[in-house]
């Protein structure tokens, strides 16, 4: 919909690109909006903004006034009732409920947790849904949207291997659950600005084993997927947390969330983190953790999310628009793309360039 500047309030999502007489945008669409972001627009003197009829929490945007334009709005409202992204925001308003009440000293409830998960499972998203998630976390709110988004790539990462639907079930519970036991612990680490010091790191990763214990006696947990909690942080050269453990001793539930863990943390915004975009992370998944991640599965999850299809057209980050003529194998995020329709573009031999996002298939410059 389409919304005048003093009818924003902090939740909403753009659904547009905000353009301001430069070769970048101002603010990206699908940024979920601040007081910052609202006095930044305020600021450049723009006037009205395309956002999601949604909340980012769920709740139902109702501005006094909506500016009609139906041949530009009839795109704009993605979050339709009942689609993937509907889901996902219910799922992790559903999902925070559930954490403060563990927080307070309430049991996990097996039946609950599935409330959460199954209706994510029934509808699968689409590739552009997926590379788009991080962009709806909000810093406070962080640990709710990474553990519905882990669930999320993990369950579909788990499908992509052949694993059966009773397994992939109980993965997704397992990659849900995989930081519950940051409810118990004995700091708020999600109100702290700025680094953790070497204590409270130390606090935060006995998390793992805090989740363990929370389910251990749950009556509707595999095994299976109690490894998956525990291991969630462990690494195949043994450099990970809590155990230490190696890759021979590491479960295939634990090897999956570990890579949907870590791509989601980099890409979204948090107090001491910003985000990333999703190619750089890629990139960084396959070279910087090399050894540490199961690169099997890390093959299969790029082949999950990227949709770099020959005339695809991507943003890079330099605010140039290009079209995917040429796959690279070796480097699946730095294909050749043509820029103004004649030039070719290695993004392998420039580093300094890369992908910023996919554009919709449709998608036409103005």
């Amino acid at each position: 919909m389409n919304v005048k500047i003093q009818e924003l309030k902090p939740g909403c999502i753009l659904t547009n690109d905000v353009w301001k007489k430069s070769n970048t945008p101002l603010i990206r669409k699908n940024t979920v909006l601040t007081d910052e972001h609202i006095r930044v627009l305020n600021i450049f003197l723009v006037d009205n903004v395309f956002v999601e009829p949604k909340l980012v929490n769920g709740e139902v945007f109702k501005p006094s006034h909506v500016i009609r334009d139906e041949k530009i709005n009839s795109n704009s409202e993605t979050i339709h009732k009942n689609s993937f992204m509907d889901r996902y925001l219910n799922a992790v308003q559903q999902y925070k409920k559930l954490f403060i009440d563990w927080q307070g000293g309430t049991k996990v409830d097996a039946f609950a947790v599935r409330k959460v998960f199954l209706p994510l499972y029934e509808i699968e998203p689409t590739k552009d849904e997926l590379m788009q998630l991080h962009h709806y976390s909000s810093k406070q709110d962080y640990i709710y949207f990474h553990s519905v988004a882990v669930s999320v790539f993990s369950y579909l990462l788990g499908k992509s291997t052949g694993i059966n639907n009773g397994e992939i079930i109980q993965l997704g519970l397992s990659a849900l659950l995989s930081d519950c036991g940051m409810s118990k612990l004995p700091l708020n680490v999600f109100n702290i600005k700025g680094s953790l010091t070497a204590e409270q790191f130390e606090e935060v990763k006995k998390h793992p084993i805090l989740g363990y214990r929370m389910i251990e006696d749950v009556p509707g947990f595999s095994k299976s997927a109690l490894l998956g909690i525990i291991q969630h942080h462990e690494r195949e050269d043994g450099s990970g947390y809590p155990l230490h453990v190696k890759e021979d001793k590491l479960h295939l539930y634990s090897k999956i969330i570990a890579i949907a863990d870590v791509f989601h943390a980099m890409t979204s915004e948090r107090n001491y983190r910003i985000k990333q975009s999703p190619y750089k992370v890629i990139e960084s998944l396959k070279i910087d953790e090399f050894g540490k991640l199961d690169h099997k599965l890390l093959n299969h999850f790029i082949q999950l999310m990227l949709d770099l299809s020959i005339g695809r057209k991507v943003r890079l980050n330099n605010g140039m628009i290009g079209e995917v003529i040429y796959h690279n194998v070796q480097y699946p995020t730095r294909p050749i793309v043509k820029i103004d329709g004649e030039n070719n573009f290695n993004l392998e031999k420039n580093p300094e360039i890369f992908i910023e996002e996919e554009l919709p298939l449709d998608y036409e410059e103005v």
